[in-house]
This record gives structure tokens, C-alpha cells and sequence, in this order.
């Protein structure tokens, strides 16, 4: 059968960059984000709970800027970005941007991957704004204040979990640099894949983080399955391949679930040094998922609807299985969302598949198995949620689901 699918058109601004450091740059990083509390420490922005707490919010000037600490290095700099970790929280939400050291705010860019208008899905992902370096200063006195769209809107509101100031640096500024030795460039990788570095005499390293180019489930939020998969929570990497932070810095891939691929796949590092300098090493190329006797398919969501929150309604989408299910030996669903606490149950071909786990009012990353794989047929797919009733007394939220909404991988028997 001959699948047809919505043609999505996103549009944007053209000025928009959607960017990521790549192998071969050299950079610093100075991360914010604030203390545990209010919605785990995430920054209100917008609506009748601005800032909220504010007595709670790390490092608080006033009049809605945030000074951290930041011991910022512009010597030798030549461009700089700020990463911003945002979530819709109220749909329709829109206009969220940043001013720096009191200069006319900038606009956050959306995702390009993400349908428009973006307010209309609920998401969570780390928006990129590149910066003139003119808006800078050296050393800690700098500011930053957020703001959104307010008018004609019942509540606009999204939350900030974290950001981090990147700052670029002429990369000749180390001449011998840290490198993958093992896999080679053409490899065929193992199950387990063990990642061997060369490190050069005298270059003294705090930690690696190992990060991979190839399709997957998006689980950065940004609309990408095939990227450089990590993102950033709370200022910190996550949902990368691995990390070591104890010399000799041992690293693995376990390619167990990583889905038959198209394309060859990249391998790349972040080293860390002890000098506040930060570098993607070179990346390893052309690398196979190794021979085993299973495949594994990636099943991507589509008729993915606006406003999925849950105390709204049940909602839908569609997925598409091009496998032989009676074959299938194991199925999982990854996806994100937030206060997974007030989920009603996920289903399947109207079978029930998942009741709910995780806390309210947070954020939450998801990996469930299904148990059922009989409730999975070829081709089209429908995957519902329930809806999140409404209780006589107290507040009900409902669960926000992320785009890019509800993602399977299923594993084949040969």
C-alpha cells in the first residue's frame, strides 16, 4: 500500500540558525539554571506568575535580570550563542526573548522542524540565538532578561530550565588534540562498541562526553532524527552516547536499539579540559551498525495534533509499520512530556498499553516497553491518549506531550 502523509510546511524567519558546534571548534561554556523549587527550579516566564518565586530564582538582580556568575572569556572570541532550554507550558504561547545587558531584546529563533505556528505544540527543546559579541562583557557583569508575548493570550507562560553562554574561540589555539583512535573511519561497529581516545602528552582533560551523527528517536525535541544526538537540561549534557570523567576516560556504545540505518553514522568527542576550554574532536566517519540477527525499525509519529494536553480531550496520531509484525520480538515507546503524573493511559489500536508513571508538575523522559506486541498490525497504526478526568476538588493539569510526540522502535527476528 502507498502511504500519504500531511505535507508539513514550516515557516520561520529567514534569519533563523539552527545550530550546533561541529567537529573541529573550540569553545567555552557557561551554564545557568535555577536552584530546585517552583517546577523543579524552571523560570516562569510571562503571565501572572512572572518569575515566580522570585526570592527563589539563582542569582537575581531585579526588574527581571538574571546576573550569574559567569566568568566570561572574550580574548581570541569570534562569534558566541546562547542555548536556551524552553517548554510551551501555555499553548499558544508565543514571542519569547531575551535582553542582555539591556540592549533590545532578541527573539528567540523556533525550530524549523517543528510545524507553525510552533506556540500551537506543546515542546521542549534547547533554542539556539547567535549573539554579536558586542552585546558581551568580559568577566561577571552580565545580564539577562526574558520576557514573552503577552497580549490577548489567558495566561502565556514558558518555562526556562536552564541556558548555557557558548562562546567560540580560534581553534589554532591548541595544536595537538584529542581524538577517537578506535573505531576507525568504515567501521563495523560491535553490540558493545568500546570508544578508545589518543590523548597527547601534557593535555590534561576533565571529562569527554562521546556523542553520535545517525537517525534515532528525537528525543532533543527539535523535530531532528538524524542529528547530533544530545541535548542540554539544567545545563547539563544528556541523552548523548556516554561520558567518562576518570582517566583513561573508558567509553562504549551500546548499539543494542539504534535503529537499522540508511546512511552511515558519525562518531565524535567533547573534551573537557582543565583550562575552561571545550572542543568537538574530529569526527570518525562512515560507520555501520554491526551484522546481528534482529533489525530494528523506527516508527515516527505523524498526524501529530495542536494543544496535546491531556485534561483537553483524548488525542491521536498516526504511526506506520513497514515490518513483518509476527516477527516483531520486542516493541518500546520513547517520548517526553511533562507532569506524566495526571496520565489517563496510552492505547494502541484501542488496546491499553500504558497506564502512567512519573511525577506532576515536572518534566519527564519515557522508555516503555510494550508488553502486547499483538496490539501492533502492518502499515497504519492509531496511538491515543486518554483523557485526564476532572476531579470534584483540587487542580488537574494533565500530562503535556512533547513534540514530536510518540515514538516506537521495534525489534525484528530474523
Amino acid at each position: 500500500m502507498k502511504r500519504i502523509f500531511p505535507v508539513i510546511i514550516a515557516l520561520c524567519c529567514t534569519n533563523v540558525i539552527w545550530a550546533q558546534p561541529k567537529p573541529g571548534d573550540l569553545f567555552k561554556e557557561y551554564a545557568w539554571y535555577n536552584k530546585p523549587g517552583d517546577c523543579q527550579g524552571a523560570l516562569r516566564v510571562g503571565g501572572r506568575l512572572d518569575y515566580q518565586l522570585i526570592e527563589n530564582v539563582q542569582h537575581y538582580k531585579g526588574n527581571g535580570q538574571i546576573q550569574p556568575p559567569f566568568q566570561v572569556d572574550l580574548k581570541n572570541a569570534f562569534r558566541a550563542e546562547l542555548i536556551v532550554e524552553k517548554m510551551l507550558c501555555h499553548g499558544g504561547t508565543k514571542g519569547l526573548r531575551v535582553s542582555i545587558n539591556g540592549n533590545k531584546a532578541l527573539r528567540l529563533p523556533v525550530s524549523p522542524n517543528i510545524p507553525w505556528p510552533e506556540e500551537d505544540y506543546a515542546h521542549h527543546y534547547n533554542a539556539i540565538l547567535p549573539l554579536d559579541l558586542s552585546l558581551l562583557k568580559e568577566g561577571t557583569d552580565n545580564t539577562f532578561k526574558f520576557e514573552v508575548d503577552t497580549a490577548g493570550h489567558w495566561w502565556p507562560q514558558n518555562l526556562i530550565y536552564g541556558m548555557i553562554l557558548r562562546i567560540y574561540y580560534d581553534s589554532s589555539l591548541i595544536t595537538e588534540k584529542t581524538h577517537i583512535s578506535q573505531p576507525k573511519k568504515g567501521d563495523i561497529l560491535e553490540k558493545i562498541q568500546q570508544i578508545q581516545l589518543h590523548i597527547p602528552s601534557g593535555e590534561n582533560i576533565e571529562k569527554v562526553h562521546l556523542v553520535g551523527f545517525y537517525e534515532d528517536v528525537d528525543l532533543e525535541g527539535d523535530g531532528l532524527y538524524t542529528q547530533w544526538h544530545y541535548a542540554y537540561h539544567k545545563g547539563l549534557i544528556y541523552n548523548h552516547i556516554d561520558s567518562s570523567s576518570k582517566a583513561p576516560y573508558t567509553l562504549s556504545w551500546n548499539t543494542e536499539w539504534v535503529p537499522d540505518q540508511k546512511e552511515k553514522m558519525k562518531l565524535a568527542a567533547f573534551i573537557h579540559r582543565s583550562d575552561g576550554y571545550i572542543y568537538m574532536s574530529d569526527a570518525v566517519e562512515n560507520l555501520q551498525v554491526g551484522m546481528r540477527d534482529y533489525s530494528v525499525e523506527l516508527c515516527k509519529p505523524f498526524r501529530r495534533p495542536k494543544h496535546w494536553f491531556t485534561r483537553n480531550g483524548e488525542f491521536e496520531e498516526r504511526f506506520y509499520i513497514d515490518g513483518n509484525i509476527e516477527k516483531a520480538s520486542a516493541a518500546r515507546m520513547f517520548f517526553r512530556t511533562w507532569s506524566p503524573g495526571y496520565f489517563n493511559g496510552i492505547y494502541i489500536n484501542d488496546f491499553l498499553v500504558f497506564t502512567k508513571e512519573g511525577p506532576k508538575y515536572a518534566y519527564y523522559e519515557h522508555n516503555v516497553p510494550i508488553k502486547e506486541l499483538h496490539v501492533l498490525k502492518e502499515e497504519e497504526n492509531i496511538l491515543k491518549t486518554g483523557i485526564t478526568p476532572l476531579y470534584p476538588e483540587g487542580m488537574v493539569h494533565g500530562v503535556e506531550v512533547q513534540w514530536p510526540g510518540i515514538m516506537l522502535l521495534i525489534k525484528y527476528s530474523h
